[in-house]
């Protein structure tokens, strides 16, 4: 019986522990509570000052502190802006020299190996796509550039087509990006390229609309003999201009 007993005494003291902790807590927030109380009305004034004073220094300081963040908002959107337009301006770069990947609508050019097309006929056809409003070019997968070489080679007593110095195998298929209704009209409008390849050499080549077409990036080949000039170049450059 003794031992059921023996939890009250514990109890009993953590029981008293909490009034005092009470106690205290209740004197203590009514010292707080009358310390204004006890203030003279001139000491509450000049903490009223005191506290007005910082409430205004605080606001002034909010202030100052939002006009630079809309400063820097207005500098972080300029320098987004900036940055948007370079790298737009780099991937229209990078689509127009070839080295990306590229897709969109067009047209098909197919000449069958029945056709005793010559490279100049080749170089014709793809002139007068870029002429056309062509935005990309690709002949069999060669993506074609400023530094794409179409020319031909002599085999014994045959000669074949070659681009990016690769023999050219039949079918040859041309695929051209850019307005497909542009693009027909312009290689087949009467007394143009396609009719005279048609009655002067019987080349018929096939022309077809596509809504979407995919070209490679280009192989491009390394620069061997042009170099970035120097300064000391261009002030001679200039100096030669001005003379």
């Amino acid at each position: 019986m003794s031992k059921n007993k023996n939890w009250y005494i514990p109890l009993t003291i953590v029981l008293i522990f909490l009034g005092l902790l009470l106690s205290l807590q209740f004197r203590t927030q009514k010292l707080l509570a009358n310390s204004l109380e006890t203030q003279k009305t001139e000491d509450l004034v000049v903490m009223w000052k005191n506290l007005a004073l910082k409430r205004s220094k605080l606001l002034d300081e909010i202030t100052n502190l939002q006009k630079q963040l809309s400063t820097l908002q207005a500098t972080s959107n300029q320098g987004s802006n900036m940055e948007q337009t370079l790298s737009e301006n780099l991937e229209r770069l990078q689509m127009s020299s070839g080295i990306v990947p590229v897709e969109g609508p067009g047209v098909t050019v197919t000449i069958t190996g029945d056709a005793p097309l010559l490279y100049l006929d080749l170089v014709d056809l793809v002139n007068e796509l870029w002429a056309s409003g062509a935005e990309a070019i690709a002949i069999n997968e060669h993506r074609i550039t400023t530094l794409t070489p179409i020319a031909d080679k002599e085999n014994g007593s045959s000669i074949y087509i070659t681009v990016n110095n690769e023999k050219l195998l039949y079918p040859i298929v041309i695929k051209a990006i850019g307005d497909p209704h542009t693009l027909e009209k312009g290689l087949t409008f009467t007394g143009g390229l396609i009719e005279n390849l048609s009655t002067l050499y019987n080349i018929n080549p096939i022309i077809k609309k596509e809504e979407n077409l995919k070209l490679p990036a280009a192989t491009l080949s390394p620069w061997k003999y042009t170099t970035k000039a120097t300064q000391a170049a261009d002030n001679v450059t200039k100096k030669n201009q001005a003379n």
